[in-house]
């Protein structure tokens, strides 16, 4: 078995019975179901840290659209011939 490392977490009491009642539907620990859970939620919100990492890099390089370019594409949204993203 892989090396695990040991987190307590507090959770609400209606929070517990309903990982306590998922635990014994699924004959899954609620240990093992905390740890999914974090794992999912770490994978689906990774995408956002590595978004603002690379736009700041992108900034810090002085790759970014000038202003009045995003503010006239903002202004066009919705419209028969709204612009195109500003690069």
């Amino acid at each position: 078995m892989a090396a695990t490392d040991i987190l307590t977490l507090r959770l609400d009491p209606a929070t517990s019975r309903r990982l306590g009642r998922l635990s014994k539907a699924t004959d899954r620990t609620k240990s093992r179901l905390a740890a999914d859970a974090i794992s999912k939620y770490l994978d689906d919100n990774a995408w956002q840290v590595e978004a603002i990492e690379a736009g700041v890099r992108a900034a810090d390089a002085g790759d970014v659209a000038p202003q009045a370019d995003v503010e006239n594409w903002v202004k066009s949204w919705g419209k028969p011939r709204e612009l195109k993203r500003p690069r």
